[in-house]
């Protein structure tokens, strides 16, 4: 009975893990932003598997016409639509933690700078749980069905000596609860700018935050190759 319960519950955090990557993507800001991006399983622990092939690249812009608003970004930063590539999904063994790198490319290192800048905004994070959150929340209700109840979605800034690093970004955290349980979702997203590049590197933790060395090595590992 309890390999049952085990196995039930892995289903339901893979199920989870699909819809939530799918959903953020889609909902929160028609993909935020984000060879450019070489990430590769040697960079990983052994046991982590990749999900196969990368997206083909797209153009899309980075912001919802209300987010953009709220944070107050000038129409010439929130209307341009870079190029995003993006790198497969890598994932431990023990599907728990997952990570994607991807990288947005601007027409200029100008227009890039510009993006980032938007992202650091001391606005942003309040406005994605002003304009986003309800939004996501719902989304991933009517995805999850009556079965499973979807908390209140959350996004706090990252730690504030990441701006000394000249890194920006912002963690969401999604309680999920079925059956008794509750499957804590969080996603960090990481960002910095390369030239005309702006790079996305996001960390996907489902129960557990997703481990802080770990998180810090590729990180350096992302930044030294750019």
């Amino acid at each position: 009975m309890a390999r049952t319960g085990q196995a039930g519950m892995e289903h339901w955090r893979r199920a989870v893990r699909w819809r939530f990557v799918a959903i953020f993507a889609v909902a929160l800001v028609g993909g935020l932003v984000g060879g450019l991006t070489r990430g590769t399983l040697a960079d990983l622990p052994s046991g982590w598997t990749s999900a196969g092939t990368a997206a083909s690249p797209t153009r899309v812009t980075p912001w919802f016409s209300k987010l953009a608003t709220c944070v107050g970004i000038p129409a010439r930063v929130s209307d341009v639509a870079p190029t995003k590539v993006n790198s497969p999904d890598f994932t431990s063994d023990d599907r728990v933690d997952a990570v994607e790198d991807s990288v947005s490319v601007y027409p200029s290192a100008a227009q890039a700078q510009a993006e980032y800048a938007a992202l650091a905004s001391s606005k942003t994070t309040g406005c994605m749980n002003r304009v986003a959150s309800s939004a996501l929340q719902k989304n991933m209700q009517q995805e999850a069905g009556s079965s499973t109840t979807v908390g209140v979605v959350s996004f706090a800034g990252l730690h504030a000596a990441a701006a000394a690093l000249h890194l920006t970004g912002f963690t969401v955290t999604i309680p999920i609860a079925r059956g008794g349980r509750v499957l804590m979702v969080t996603s960090t997203q990481v960002d910095f700018v390369s030239r005309a590049l702006l790079h996305q590197v996001t960390f996907n933790g489902y129960g557990t935050a997703f481990p802080a060395p770990l998180e810090a090595q590729l990180l350096a590992t992302v930044e030294a190759r750019h």
